[in-house]
């Protein structure tokens, strides 16, 4: 019998069939990925749920039925992010506290920034977008804001217990501090992305608040 490997050629492919859930989870990611393009292109106003399920390679409808709204999209993607971000976080941050968590959170930002482009411009479009737009939305930012402050004010607070952080420093308003230059700069990237070196900006901004912050 021959074992030339030409002769496999003939042999029909064996199709691995996927599950209802995980054909569901691969549409509803191909739609989130459809739906972060055409936001960025076009904001979130000018995106319709037949175009994301076009772009995505599935019917007009797919998308309509599925989330039965923009919003309903829009919060899925926000709630799909904010895994992603978690998970991101953890890893730079680790089990750290006090000024290295806090350094940690900024590599994290930047490196979503620079490594995950079209996701971070996608959804700080979305969140500015939401103010008045989108009420979904808006709760879910206002709440991501909470939680953004309540870990940076921790971690500022373990700093001061440690004596590693000037006991002046008040945790809550550094926390304000902090998410405002976040969400400051990168509204000003997305306004102007090549007129800001992010990577500069980062450590410019790192070595002068940890410099301020140490007691």
């Amino acid at each position: 019998m021959s074992t030339n490997p030409s002769s496999l050629g003939t042999l029909p492919v064996e199709r691995v069939r996927l599950t209802q859930v995980e054909r569901t989870a691969l549409s509803d990611a191909r739609m989130f990925e459809a739906a972060m393009h055409l936001i960025v292109e076009r904001g979130t106003h000018n995106t319709t749920l037949k175009e994301v399920g076009e772009k995505a390679g599935y019917s007009r409808g797919l998308a309509s039925n599925r989330f039965g709204s923009k919003e309903v999209l829009f919060g899925h993607l926000v709630r799909d992010f904010n895994e992603k971000w978690a998970a991101e976080l953890r890893r730079f941050v680790g089990g750290n506290g006090g000024l290295a968590a806090l350094g940690g959170a900024l590599d994290a930002v930047e490196f979503f920034l620079l490594n995950r482009t079209s996701q971070m411009q996608a959804m700080y479009i979305l969140w500015f977008e939401s103010i008045t737009s989108y009420p979904l939305v808006r709760r879910r930012l206002a709440a991501n804001h909470i939680a953004y402050r309540r870990d940076t004010a921790r971690w500022i607070a373990q700093g001061v217990a440690s004596g590693e952080v000037d006991p002046g420093i008040d945790p809550e308003s550094f926390a304000v501090e902090f998410s405002a230059f976040i969400f400051g700069l990168v509204y000003q990237w997305l306004a102007s992305p090549h007129s800001i070196n992010l990577h500069t900006v980062f450590q410019h901004y790192r070595n002068n608040t940890l410099h301020r912050l140490k007691a």
